[in-house]
């Protein structure tokens, strides 16, 4: 069978256009034989982002980049592929971040709690997340912005304080360095010509807490014994005073019923007719007796001999 060239250029073209869309799909990370779900969403930025770059949703790929367009907004606008069974809650959303120390940039789903879905061609919030060397070169610029501000800092301090130093200043600091120099001289010459004394000192020192720690020792039974004696005196001093503020709780309850007018002696402390008689009797008693000594026989001239006996 013989073909023609024309069904031989057309065969040829037919099969470049089919092996240049499985590539392209290939290379989009895009399914070959099926049909793919398209999700938008915006970053603000999208450095390192490429047509391609894998989707993830709890590290496993779902997906990848279709396309990214500049915004009139100056934002990027992004379309994503995903296979058609996966599942995005159209509350999630779409993170970009860095994979690995070279920043290859990769979109992170978080997903949300909703229990409706996202359908081809629906939008999702983007957040755009820094990765590490971007947070190290902000930390760094920043660190080094602090770093100059110290030194300009010391600069102005240094500054000032040679100002303050001038010739005066460091005359009188001379002065000062000069007196201390003489005192510290002094004392070294105090110190060699007062060493024999200051070491016979510090030997006399030695022996005197060698002689007490012998005496701590011999005499520890006495030290225990008189260390005991104190305890029980101290417990009887104890029993003493709690004895002390009974008795005086006793009192305070006789004053009180005294005070109130109870017993006897209440009445008598409390009645002034009472103590007012007593002292009129009293007073009678003392005449009556007063009488008897002067004139006994008026008393007892009625009374017999054998009445008395």
């Amino acid at each position: 069978m013989n073909i023609s060239n024309e069904l031989k250029v057309g065969l040829t073209i037919l099969l470049a256009v089919l092996i240049g869309f499985l590539g392209y799909r290939a290379m989009g990370d895009l399914p070959l034989f099926r049909r793919s779900k398209v999700i938008n969403t915006t970053f603000s930025r999208a450095d390192g982002l490429t047509p391609g770059s894998y989707i993830y949703v709890n590290g496993v790929k779902v997906g990848s980049v279709k396309s990214l367009t500049l915004s009139d907004e100056n934002d990027v606008d992004v379309k994503m592929t995903f296979n058609l069974g996966v599942k995005i809650p159209n509350d999630s959303e779409a993170h970009l971040q860095s994979s690995g120390l070279l920043e290859d940039k990769v979109i992170v789903i978080e997903r949300g709690n909703s229990n409706k879905y996202l359908s081809d061609g629906d939008y999702i919030n983007g957040v755009y997340d820094s990765g590490m060397f971007e947070t190290l070169k902000k930390e760094g610029q920043q660190l080094s912005k602090d770093v100059s501000d110290s030194f300009g800092k010391l600069n102005a301090f240094l500054a000032n304080l040679n100002d303050t130093f001038d010739e005066e200043g460091q005359g009188k600091i001379d002065s000062t360095l000069t007196n201390l120099q003489q005192s510290t001289d002094e004392v070294a010459a105090l110190m060699r010509h007062r060493r024999a004394e200051l070491e016979q000192s510090i030997t006399h020192a030695q022996r005197f807490l060698a002689n007490m720690d012998t005496i701590s020792t011999e005499n520890q039974a006495k030290i225990d014994s008189m260390m005991a004696g104190l305890d029980r005196s101290v417990t009887e001093l104890e029993q003493l005073s709690s004895e002390l503020n009974q008795t005086n709780k006793q009192l305070q309850q006789v004053l009180m019923k005294i005070n109130n007018g109870q017993g006897s002696l209440g009445k008598l402390v409390n009645d002034p007719a009472l103590y007012d008689n007593l002292e009129n009797l009293s007073g009678e008693l003392s005449t009556l007796i007063e009488n008897i000594n002067e004139d006994p026989g008026k008393y007892l001239k009625h009374m017999r001999l054998v009445d008395i006996f």
